[in-house]
């Protein structure tokens, strides 16, 4: 991803460039936008959220856009609604007013793609609320109070791939997950959200909470080829493994981890159950963790849990599994 030293500023453009496109093919692999959006200010790109609609790109000019941005718009299946740079090479950076407080984007409509972005200076990177088959790919998320990027409130078959998540938890570093998929026990959102993948990020440094923590009443989170440095790992709130499950039926494969001496961390994944039924089913295969001595688990699932795992490495050697791990 690229680096997030160097923010540029964008000259400003208050209204959007739009340049009607053709519709799209019967059969295109990738649908073609009935309209592009070119936007080079902040007060551009307020406006083309609040008002897309299916078949739209919003194109972002380099530069930063300062503001909590949110869209409630509606994209489809053939027509998903795209936010993305213009240049992929140097991605414009969406920032919130500060750390402690605000969004830097919030998702409330379906069919979305966000793509080569990246989110920083905001009480929460990318918060989708209610939004299903939505893509977040190729984006860097950083300096962020809370946590990066949350699958909340019914979002459903949601997926995050290819991109890079670290320094989360600045401001309160027991709720600076990486990747928070569901909501807790007595939140107010709808806790089902399934079928989220999580594909190919890289999480680290200074993640202060879990990497990816998978709350109760979720199903069929996949969380597959990825990397995690543990370095910042808090254990603040309980945040002391890369992954926490406390929902049904994850796959968790094919991961890479590195404790990187943290002591703060205690096991590589761990299960939980907060409600009688949940924390069960869950999978884990294929994963490699880096330890740094023999002290902690590659699964470590608590009373009430259950995990089958295996092909499992672990390096140095040590105890592989704790409470009911099975074989599969």
């Amino acid at each position: 991803m690229p680096s997030s030293t160097s923010i540029p500023t964008a000259s400003p453009s208050p209204t959007p460039t739009v340049r009607p496109t053709a519709a799209p093919g019967a059969g295109a692999a990738t649908p073609v936008p009935l309209r592009t959006i070119s936007c080079s200010a902040s007060s551009c790109l307020s406006s083309a959220l609040k008002n897309a609609a299916a078949g739209d790109r919003i194109e972002l000019a380099a530069g930063t856009y300062t503001g909590s941005f949110s869209s409630g718009s509606q994209g489809t299946a053939a027509n998903p609604i795209v936010l993305t740079s213009a240049d992929a090479s140097n991605p414009a950076i969406l920032s919130g007013y500060s750390a402690g407080s605000g969004y830097a984007l919030n998702i409330k409509g379906n069919r979305w793609i966000v793509s080569s972005l990246k989110f920083t200076n905001a009480q929460k990177g990318i918060i989708l609320d209610q939004s299903n088959d939505s893509l977040i790919t190729r984006v860097e998320v950083y300096n962020i109070g809370y946590e990066g990027v949350h699958f909340r409130d019914g979002s459903s078959r949601g997926r995050i791939e290819d991109s890079w998540i670290h320094d989360t938890g600045v401001t309160g570093a027991g709720y600076g997950e990486g990747v928070y998929v569901g909501s807790a026990e007595g939140a107010s959102y709808n806790q089902a959200v399934y079928d989220t993948v999580i594909s190919g990020v890289r999480f680290g440094p200074n993640v202060r909470a879990e990497h990816v923590d998978i709350k109760e009443r979720t199903l069929r989170t996949v969380v597959e080829n990825c990397s995690f440095d543990g370095t910042g790992i808090s254990g603040a709130n309980y945040a002391d493994s890369f992954i926490d499950v406390k929902g049904n039926d994850a796959v968790v494969r094919g991961n890479t981890g590195y404790r990187n001496g943290n002591a703060a961390l205690l096991d590589a994944f761990q299960l939980h159950k907060i409600v009688d039924g949940w924390g069960v089913n869950n999978r884990f295969s294929g994963n490699k963790v880096y330890m740094d001595g023999p002290a902690g688990y590659v699964i470590n699932a608590a009373s009430g849990t259950q995990a089958y795992a295996s092909n499992n490495e672990r390096s140095p050697s040590g105890d592989l599994y704790a409470g009911d791990v099975g074989a599969g």
